[in-house]
């Protein structure tokens, strides 16, 4: 917070930990023993009645264990009273769970009104959040039901944030979300979590969620047992058993592609064109290119789209292309979802543009052809890369 010391992020440490509830033969969760590093994203996943959600629910104490601890930052939540501890602990679910008679800046104010936080104080932090999310200021006086489900789910997680906790629960945060938001709130929150760093226990049953979100991945079988705990990438390259063979399933090649963005891979470079320059100069750069098409661009490199042999029949290159530069791939892009775009969009081209929209490369399906075909040593050589959205 401005003018105010941000906590710093907490180690979490699940220590021989059993839930057992009454009536039940067998323990929800059994003996799960974890480290979670602080500024870690800890995924819990596996098939439904695993007790991924009550391990997690067990850090702030919604569900009390039965047997074992769990130290946050060294310090067993059993020493602290439940009340304070989920008021400093982020929790966010799949129902987003805001109050339809609260404005947005009321919802996102909860907890540190509670806290008897002064007014001042709150509407600064409300405003902070707001730009943290990437919400318009006016949006702070609306109501959720005038919010689409993407914003709802922003301003869930601004919520938990609000008093810039060291922990934060996650439970299915973006379960109820169309495919193509999902898509966009999985990576406006990684990047987000670039920049706060906070220690997340993340809830989902989603293995491919799992491997794009999590530093680390626990997987749990039935009857809450951990099958095993690694890095997307250990995972990938080596299932403890069976079982999590299985889970991750038969496409593991292709499970690597959200272990990169498409920054760390060789792109092609496509033959720039401008818009006036002669077209026997813009065919004669096509004799040795990789890529078969003339790029155009502006005079700051942005793409304006590809030249066809129309373009090209003409004098000069014209102002308007054939076609656009569609789909236009970020550098920062996780490849998985660079391959979906450019397959929805049936091409086999698309440029790659950084943070200023200027031309980076050109991605192809061949490009990500040769990565699933290389060795799988290439996932050790990246394997520092698990987080999509690093400090970079």
């Amino acid at each position: 917070m401005a003018g105010e010391t941000t906590p710093d992020a907490l180690a979490v440490s699940y220590r021989g930990v059993t839930k057992r509830y009454p009536g039940q033969d067998e323990p929800a969760v059994r003996d799960l023993s974890l480290e979670v590093g602080a500024g870690e994203i800890c995924v819990l996943v596996g098939p439904s009645g695993c007790g991924k959600t009550t391990a997690m629910r067990m850090a702030n104490r919604t569900v009390e264990m039965t047997d074992g601890d769990i130290l946050i930052g060294g310090t067993s939540v059993r020493d602290r009273e439940p009340s304070h501890l989920r008021r400093e602990t982020g929790y966010v679910i799949q129902q987003i769970g805001l109050f339809p008679h609260r404005t947005i800046g009321q919802n996102m104010a909860t907890v540190p009104s509670l806290l008897g936080w002064d007014s001042d104080r709150v509407d600064r932090r409300v405003d902070e959040l707001l730009a943290l999310t990437g919400l318009e200021p006016e949006m702070r006086d609306r109501y959720p039901a005038q919010l689409s489900g993407g914003q709802q789910q922003r301003v869930g997680v601004a919520r938990a944030l609000a008093c810039d906790p060291p922990v934060m629960l996650m439970d299915e945060p973006f379960g109820a979300i169309d495919p193509i938001n999902r898509e966009r709130l999985q990576n406006e929150f990684l990047r987000l979590q670039a920049s706060i760093r906070k220690t997340v226990l993340f809830v989902t049953h989603d293995i491919d969620e799992a491997i794009k979100m999590g530093d680390r991945i626990a997987i749990l079988k039935q009857g809450g047992v951990l099958a095993q705990y690694a890095t997307p990438a250990e995972l990938l390259m080596a299932p403890a058993d069976d079982f999590v063979e299985d889970f991750v399933g038969a496409d593991r090649a292709l499970k690597r592609l959200a272990l990169l963005r498409v920054s760390d891979v060789d792109l092609w470079e496509a033959p720039l064109a401008f818009i006036g320059q002669a077209s026997a100069e813009v065919r004669a750069k096509l004799e040795d290119a990789e890529v078969p098409h003339p790029l155009l661009v502006d005079s700051e490199r942005r793409p304006l789209g590809w030249l066809s042999e129309r373009d090209l029949a003409r004098d000069t290159v014209p102002e308007r292309p054939d076609s656009s530069p569609e789909p236009r791939i970020e550098a920062d892009d996780i490849l998985r979802d660079a391959l979906a775009d450019l397959l929805q969009a049936e091409t086999q081209y698309a440029p790659v543009v950084d943070g200023r929209g200027r031309v980076a490369g050109v991605l192809s399906v061949e490009v990500i052809s040769d990565f699933l075909a290389s060795p799988e040593a290439k996932v050790e050589e990246h394997a520092a890369v698990d987080r999509p959205y690093g400090d970079g």
